[in-house]
């Protein structure tokens, strides 16, 4: 099988990321969608998550915890959407033949942003999820994970030099 072209390797990749992409859009919409719904009726985020908890619900207190849980879901989910997007913008480059076109650079480095948030968004739960959704939600850094992102902006760097070696190249007669 073939790496990049029609019916690569690249090509099968976007596909299946754009399948997961519309699963994902609905997330955001649905996690905006209760963070909208917890700022504009305080009662909804404190119920929805005391359900999930099992707990008898306390519709009378202003529950920031709650809300902060919400707001950090749905940066968890945009930066996933986001990241995808990235990525089969990149695949389609890749397909095309211009792995190094200077738009990636861009790309990746939106990569590294959403990873960042994906990262952020697991310590803001760790932090306010109540006990009893999830019964082991410990957080601790992940330096794997930190090591990743900034190896992704690295390689940002990487396709900025190959890009101007490139248009060097097509310069050159």
């Amino acid at each position: 099988m073939k790496l990049i072209g029609r019916r690569s390797v690249a090509s099968a990749l976007r596909w299946v990321l754009g399948f997961v992409n519309v699963f994902v859009t609905f997330a955001v919409v649905a996690t905006g969608a209760m963070l909208l719904a917890s700022l504009v009726v305080p009662g909804f985020g404190a119920g929805f998550i005391d359900g999930l908890a099992d707990n008898e619900p306390d519709w009378h207190m202003l529950m920031l915890n709650e809300r902060a849980t919400f707001l950090a879901a749905f940066i968890a989910t945009l930066s996933t959407w986001w990241i995808l997007n990235r990525l089969r913008r990149m695949f389609l480059a890749v397909n095309h033949g211009d792995a190094f076109e200077r738009a990636n650079v861009g790309r990746l480095q939106g990569v590294g942003v959403g990873l960042i948030g994906v990262q952020v968004s697991a310590f803001i739960l760790a932090w306010t999820v109540p006990e009893g959704i999830i019964d082991d939600l410990d957080y601790s850094v992940d330096l794997g994970a930190w090591l990743g992102i900034l190896i992704v902006f690295m390689l940002a760097e990487v396709f900025r030099e190959g890009a101007a070696m490139r248009d060097d190249q097509q310069m050159t007669v």
